[in-house]
């Protein structure tokens, strides 16, 4: 164990995938305090790994060069030149296997996926049986690869990112520009999601907006670079006193929301920033398990109905039932407890 003292943790994307793995790291240092731990990440999630005092560095993956020959050969040749000692492939498609397989890194560790466990010359064996719908908590899956580098999992798993003092200060700025003063509640909202099936309605969001300023709490709505007819949708029903913000960077989102009192999410990436943060987090969920996808502990909670069809996993639904079951009514109560 003491020989394996540079890893790299191999997950391109997505964002809350990407801040999930990032619990991996104090696991990895209670294991081996003289770790050096390391990111690859494509370009546009790898940003959200900024200013972390415990990860040594960030290989910034650009998914549109992934077919150039000479940018991969450059790409591949400077992870070579770190000597990793391990890599773990917590993404285990071709292209990350392919990555892990030229890291060329002496412990390779992957998933027994066909096709791809060519790469690897450690398996990561699953840990705890799967839940009814067949899927495993993320968290275990991950922890599993470190398991099989001999480490123990520590008894809790916190994921964690950083807000720098500068962005600290930016928001601060912004807010006094709005007229938000110090130790006014402000609460971020965020409607969107990667796909139509994890949207509560806008009307709930619009809906909680007016619970939330009626208990004297700041709603600031944000939106991201993909929703823009979600945001123009908002922007023509919002109230004059919301602070609105359309497709602000990565940094700043992460930012917005670690100076917030709350945070109100579907099941998205933004969802998984709140509790790596410290800001207490409200999941909605619909589709997806949160189970699966919610790991976190009180002060955090998810909102969630039970319905027939619930653990479909659907990206896209006709019915949207599980969805319609939430109110913006229940939704505010658990945000009172939360806050109080």
């Amino acid at each position: 164990m003491k020989e394996i003292n540079k890893i790299l943790i191999i997950r391109p994307k997505f964002l809350g995938d990407l801040i999930l793995a990032t619990g991996l790291v104090e696991v990895i240092h209670q294991n081996n305090p003289q770790a050096e731990v390391w990111f690859l990440s494509e370009s546009g999630y790898s940003e959200a790994l900024a200013h972390h005092p415990k990860i040594a560095g960030v290989f910034a993956f650009d998914a549109k060069r992934k077919n150039n020959l000479f940018y991969l050969l450059g790409f591949y040749g400077e992870m070579g030149r770190h000597h990793f000692d391990a890599v773990l492939d917590l993404f285990g498609n071709p292209r990350s296997a392919q990555m892990a397989f030229f890291s060329g890194a002496k412990t390779r560790v992957g998933y027994n996926l066909r096709g791809r466990s060519w790469a690897y010359n450690q398996i990561a064996v699953p840990s705890s049986a799967p839940l009814p719908s067949g899927r495993r908590r993320v968290i275990e899956s991950y922890l599993d690869q470190v398991r099989a580098l001999g480490y123990t999992p520590t008894p809790s798993y916190q994921t964690t990112l950083e807000v720098s003092d500068d962005e600290k200060i930016y928001v601060r700025k912004l807010f006094d520009r709005a007229g938000i003063k110090l130790g006014q509640k402000t609460a971020v909202l965020t409607p969107g999601a990667s796909w139509p099936a994890k949207h509560w309605s806008l009307d709930k969001f619009i809906e909680l907006g007016f619970m939330l300023q009626g208990q004297g709490i700041r709603p600031i709505y944000i939106f991201g670079p993909k929703e823009a007819v979600l945001a123009q949708e908002f922007e023509g029903r919002m109230n004059k006193d919301w602070l609105y913000l359309n497709q602000p960077s990565l940094r700043g989102l992460i930012a917005f929301i670690e100076a917030a009192d709350i945070l109100i999410s579907n099941d998205s990436g933004p969802m998984h920033i709140g509790p790596a943060v410290g800001t207490p987090t409200l999941g909605i969920f619909g589709p997806g398990e949160p189970e699966i996808w919610f790991p976190y502990d009180k002060p955090h909670q998810f909102l969630y109905a039970e319905v027939t069809c619930s653990h479909c996993g659907l990206d896209e639904c006709p019915w949207m039932t599980c969805m319609d079951r939430l109110s913006s009514v229940d939704a505010m109560k658990r945000i009172v407890a939360m806050l109080a």
